[in-house]
Formats: C-alpha cells, sequence, structure tokens
C-alpha cells in the first residue's frame, strides 16, 4: 500500500496542475469548460461550481478538461457558439493548449525553488582551491592551494560549484580570475583546457577544466626505498605527520616545504598510524601517535632524502579481479610515471584515464624494496550495474584505489539565499530540459534504443523508491516527472497538445484549417504510435521490475 499511495501522491498533482493549466486559461480567454475529471471512468465524486462540473474518477492515470468544442463534431447550442474553442482565434486556442505542458514546466520551477530555500543545505562548499594539478591551466597561471575564487571575469562567484560551472561552460576561453590570497586580491588570466567527455546522456561535448581540487591532502606519506631514514625508524607508508620540528603540519604542499626548509639537519618528527580495532558495531580505525627523528641520507642520486614521499602517488588497494589486479598492480605500489610522464598525483592519473576510455596505458611502477621499476600496461573496463531505482548505470573501471586522507575547507552559509533558489530552480528546470531534448534527438537518429523508455509499471516502483528515500528525493523526482509530462505534451504528435498546436500552425500557414479526414487519419497514426511506445516501455518494466 505503501507504493500505492506514494504513487497517488506523486501522480495526482501533476495531472491536476496540468489539466487545471487548461482550465485557467480557457476562462481566460471565455472558453466554455463542461468538465473537469481527474482520473477516467465513471465519476466517483462529483461537484459543479458555476458551470464545470469537477469530477474524480477511479483511474487515476490521467486526466481531462471537457472544451466546448474541442470536439469538431460536437453539437453547439447557438446561444454558445461564440464560447467554443474552435469558434476562438488562433492564438487562444494555442494559448488554451498549451497552458497545460506550460503549468508542467513552471511547477517544477517552483518544486526546485522551496528545494533549494528550505531542503537543500544551507551551506555551500566556498571556491577555495584545495590542490593544484600539476601540468593543468591551473598550474600555468599560478594558482596555490588555499586561494580564493572571488570573481570571474567581475562577477561574483558564490561557491564551488558556481565556480566549476562557469569554468566548464568555457573551454579555451581566456577568463580573468580575481583571487584573495593571504588577505591580498589579485588577478589572474587563464584558458581552461579544453577536453572533451561524455555527459550523463553519452553525448561528446568540449568543457572547460582548471585543474584543481576543493581538497586539501593531509601529509600522508609513502615509503618506498628500504633503505632510507624513514623506513629505519619505523615509518610506513599510510602514516600521517603531524609536526615537524615542533611545527604543526597541516597539507602535503607544507610538509614537502617543510622538509625541504630543514636542508642535512635532523628532522624530528610526530606521526600517527591507523590500527583497525574490532568493537561491538564494527571495525573503526584508532590513530596512536608516534615519533621519529630522521637523518637525510644521499639516495641513488646523490640527492639528501628522508625518504618520506607523498602517499596520494602510491596504491591503497586493488581489486583482485579488476583490470589492475589482472596487470599486476599491487597494494603498495608506488607509480612513477604514466605513459612516459612523470607522476605526482593521483588527479593525473584519472585525467589520463578519462581521455583513453577504454584504450591501454602503461604505468612505471615500483614496489617496496624493488630496486629498479617495472612497466605494467592495462586498460579500464566498462562495468554495468543498477542503482537503487533498478535503473541500468554503467562506468570505466580502473580497480585501484590510492591513499587519499584528505580536509575540505568548512561550507559557508548561501548569500542572498532567496535569489539562489530562484536562479537554481530556473537552472535546474533548464538543464533537464535540455537532457530531455537531448535523449529524444538520440532516440530518433537510433544513438540510443528504446530499451530505456519506462511505463506506469516503472513510475509505481520508482515512486515508492523514492518516497523511502526521503522527502527530498520525493520532490525532486515529482519535478522531474513534471519536465517530462510537459515536454512530452508538446511534442508535434496527434492526440497530445502539441499534436493540436502543431494543427493550429498549419492552419495559420494554410489559412485555413486542414479537412477532418487528414485529421482523422493523423489522430489515428498519432494513438498507433502512443500505443506502440506505451507497450515497448510496458516490456521494458515487466524485463526490470518484474522477471
Amino acid at each position: 500500500m505503501g507504493n500505492v499511495w506514494a504513487f497517488i501522491l506523486l501522480i495526482g498533482p501533476l495531472i491536476i496542475i496540468h489539466e487545471l493549466g487548461h482550465l485557467i486559461a480557457a476562462k481566460l480567454v471565455d472558453v466554455k469548460a463542461p468538465r473537469f475529471s481527474i482520473g477516467f471512468g465513471p465519476p466517483l465524486l462529483k461537484v459543479r461550481l458555476g458551470e464545470t462540473e469537477y469530477c474524480l474518477a477511479p483511474i487515476l492515470l490521467g486526466g481531462y478538461v471537457r472544451l466546448l468544442g474541442q470536439d469538431p463534431s460536437e453539437r453547439i447550442a447557438p446561444g454558445e457558439a461564440d464560447r467554443a474553442l474552435n469558434a476562438k482565434p488562433l492564438w487562444a486556442r494555442m494559448f488554451v493548449l498549451g497552458a497545460g505542458p506550460a503549468a508542467n514546466l513552471l511547477l517544477p520551477i517552483l518544486i526546485y525553488f522551496l528545494y533549494f530555500l528550505t531542503l537543500a543545505p544551507t551551506s555551500l562548499p566556498p571556491a577555495i582551491i584545495g590542490t593544484v594539478v600539476d601540468g593543468t591551466a591551473a598550474d600555468q597561471a599560478e594558482l596555490l592551494p588555499g586561494d580564493r575564487i572571488v570573481a570571474i571575469d567581475g562577477e561574483d562567484v558564490r561557491s564551488w560549484g558556481d565556480m566549476s560551472q562557469r569554468i566548464a561552460e568555457a573551454p579555451g576561453r581566456e577568463l580573468r580570475l580575481q583571487i584573495e590570497r593571504d588577505g591580498e586580491r589579485i588577478d589572474r588570466v587563464v584558458t581552461p583546457q579544453k577536453t572533451m567527455q561524455r555527459n550523463a546522456l553519452g553525448v561528446v561535448t568540449p568543457v572547460g577544466r582548471l585543474g584543481v581540487l576543493r581538497r586539501f591532502y593531509a601529509p600522508q606519506v609513502g615509503i618506498i626505498d628500504e633503505q632510507s631514514s624513514a623506513f629505519a625508524e619505523g615509518l610506513r607508508t599510510g602514516d600521517v605527520i603531524t609536526s615537524i620540528n615542533g611545527e604543526p603540519v597541516r597539507t602535503i604542499e607544507e610538509l614537502e616545504r617543510m622538509l625541504e626548509g630543514t636542508g642535512d639537519g635532523l628532522v624530528r618528527l610526530t606521526y600517527l598510524r591507523a590500527e583497525p580495532v574490532v568493537g561491538p558495531l564494527g571495525t573503526y580505525l584508532y590513530y596512536e601517535s608516534a615519533h621519529a627523528q630522521l637523518l637525510p641520507r644521499k639516495d641513488e642520486d646523490g640527492r639528501l632524502s628522508t625518504g618520506l614521499l607523498a602517499a596520494n602517488t602510491f596504491v591503497r588497494s586493488v581489486a583482485p579481479d579488476s583490470p589492475a589486479g589482472r596487470a599486476g598492480l599491487q597494494a603498495g605500489d608506488h607509480i612513477l610515471e604514466v605513459d612516459g610522464v612523470p607522476f605526482t598525483k593521483w588527479e593525473f592519473l584519472e585525467e589520463i584515464l578519462r581521455q583513453k576510455q577504454q584504450k591501454p596505458i602503461t604505468l612505471t611502477v615500483q614496489s617496496l624494496g624493488e630496486r629498479r621499476p617495472r612497466q605494467v600496461e592495462l586498460a579500464q573496463e566498462l562495468r554495468k550495474w543498477r542503482d537503487v531505482y533498478k535503473q541500468d548505470r554503467e562506468s570505466l573501471w580502473f580497480g585501484a584505489e590510492p591513499y587519499e586522507k584528505w580536509i575540505l575547507a568548512p561550507p559557508e552559509p548561501i548569500r542572498g539565499r532567496f535569489t539562489y533558489a530562484l536562479t537554481s530552480a530556473i537552472e535546474q528546470t533548464g538543464s533537464v530540459l535540455s537532457m530531455m531534448w537531448t535523449t529524444l534527438v538520440q532516440m530518433v537518429t537510433f544513438e540510443r534504443n528504446l530499451g530505456e523508455l519506462s511505463s506506469v509499471v516503472g513510475l509505481y516502483s520508482v515512486a515508492g523508491t523514492a518516497a523511502e528515500q526521503g522527502p527530498s528525493d520525493f520532490l525532486l523526482l515529482m519535478a522531474l516527472l513534471s519536465i517530462n509530462l510537459g515536454f512530452v505534451n508538446l511534442l508535434p504528435i496527434p492526440i497530445l497538445d502539441g499534436g493540436h498546436i502543431m494543427f493550429f500552425t498549419i492552419e495559420a500557414i494554410r489559412r485555413k484549417p486542414l479537412g477532418q479526414r487528414a485529421r482523422e487519419i493523423s489522430f489515428a497514426v498519432g494513438l498507433v504510435v502512443i500505443i506502440l511506445l506505451l507497450l515497448v516501455a510496458l516490456r521494458n518494466d515487466v524485463m526490470r521490475y518484474v522477471l
């Protein structure tokens, strides 16, 4: 019964809003509406208010507004002829029939607005750079960890997401960044790198990339040389340095600068090591503090070194049956190069993997105690699964994870919450509409198959799952379906609102309406198309949710 009520609460308001759009528009242009019905079938409840009878019918899979003169064969009393839909000017007819889909497109703006105003987090991640990836546009513009981006081309930046979106929309285009560093504001000119990236629909589009991350990497270290003073003093890969010579260390960049500043002198440090402890509620990590004194030694290249390296270049775990595991990559391996290019951060490897997709790459790696590095060749694999909504998903799988202990700059209260909520609501609605249009184009051009269509069976299942996830998920699903309903109804398919608008447009061009026979054939074709699509969608849902 939970699914039943969730389904009714999800689909009911969308139907009411759609039909109310038609009804209100009809009354605005003085078109008579004898009946307003939620659901199909014989009325269970009905009440007359003025000239309109409002009904509730048992089959809650739709609804309708009966408009005088909508059916060309309908007999109209002489005294009401001027109130018939077909007697109104073209603009009025298009207004009435377009008002239903328009109402469904306005509803999600209201839902998203209320969501961002009340249910969404009241604070957002600030546009503070945590890590700069080597060789990227940010690195070339000399941006540094800790820099706050306050404006782009003179427009204020509200949050990290705001900054990321503007950068993504400007591939290869020069931007002027205003950043705040150590209490001072300075300008930097940067050109986001143009990269081709697949969006959620699999469409390859150009995207701008700055090469910065929100996270500050903790001073977590890796050790590969058993002859180093760090290994001799008991440090191991994964340890987190907390102080150097009595000075606290917060990030890996600070650690590297402080080690460079010690020269050949003795390094006194404090570090934490995570030890797994089994308790009544499961296994948790207990961090134990320890001390060490390191005297830098000369490595094979004659350089002074303590043996401490950034742990983000080390492999923490490898899935046994993954591409990385089958290629011979091991936990604790230190990655030195990717396709012959020196490797300094795991994000560099992720960028290469994103570009290569399923093409092979060559890694130069070294295990603890190995005298010489070795090369490993592997390629990502496509892995498929089903999410909580039983939708098929897929992603590329590498199979190795790094040491990546990190911290984030604390979120900050949203400035101008009302305008933020309204802007976000409009942008989100526009984004979903754009995605639906792209999906339609892909289906028409056979780039995407009909196996992704879903029917009322899928909607019934998804409604229950969304209700279980909480009010936020349920409202967001309602907004998504409302956009879907408005978008589909505007398609130029006979029997849909968009089909009627198409006929009115043809009438405006021809300066006379289509003949009755042409209309009948068109509606028959439209009905067959809709039924076939519904059957395909029903078959998909039976395979997805029932079998």
